[in-house]
């Protein structure tokens, strides 16, 4: 095998904890709209997939379209004035991107979050170690197609049997896989409704810290 000349990080569960600030603007967005508040287990298990996504599993079944839109609307709006003040790296990462890059590993994040978001959170606690960001921006395809990992690949001057991808959730599984580059499991992440096929991946780490071994054992 080629060793790893890039990495790609998605980023709610595996650059960052993002779940209290989430759930915070899930829950009072679907109070002002008259509906139930919901656990952050009931939101975990349909992370992964975007905000829309998000939204649109956790409001009642009996949601007209309008009320889905409208949730998702106030919710983003309200999770943007949090200004993500609960969000924060996990330990380790900060230190395990720097070592990547000092040892000339290409950084990239990849995330069906919402762009602006994507960006802003990288720039805060990332400052200076990605190389390519992207989160949702239409008409991009999300995850799990492979297209605009591909592309950022072809930006970082990767191929992608040179490449893997991090993450924490089945739908990175699959985007790895769509992309024909290695696949990274993490146990930190938000995977508990629906666990990362531990078998199936290429490598399934514990700390941030594993990573540069990871890339040196490649």
């Amino acid at each position: 095998m080629k060793p790893i000349r890039a990495l790609i990080f998605d980023m709610d569960g595996t650059l960052l904890h993002t779940m209290p600030d989430l759930a915070i603007a899930a829950n009072e967005a679907l109070a002002r709209m008259g509906f139930p508040t919901r656990t952050q287990d009931e939101m975990l298990a349909h992370m992964g997939y975007g905000g829309r996504w998000l939204i649109e599993h956790i409001v009642p079944e009996s949601a007209t379209d309008e009320q889905r839109l409208q949730t998702f609307e106030l919710w983003r709006e309200l999770y943007i004035g949090s200004d993500y003040a609960l969000t924060k790296p996990y330990d380790g990462m900060v230190d395990a991107l720097q070592r990547l890059q000092r040892n000339g590993v290409k950084l990239g994040v990849l995330s069906n979050k919402f762009d602006a978001g994507v960006r802003a959170l990288a720039q805060r606690h990332f400052p200076g170690l990605f190389d390519a960001v992207q989160g949702d921006a239409p008409p991009l395809p999300r995850k799990p197609d492979p297209m605009t990992l591909l592309q950022m690949l072809e930006t970082l001057g990767a191929a992608p049997e040179e490449a893997a991808y991090v993450g924490d959730a089945q739908v990175d599984v699959q985007v790895a896989r769509n992309a024909g580059v290695r696949m990274v499991g993490v146990s930190w992440g938000y995977d508990q409704a629906a666990p990362l096929p531990i078998d199936e991946l290429d490598a399934y780490i514990h700390e941030p810290c594993e990573l540069l071994a990871l890339v040196q054992g490649a």
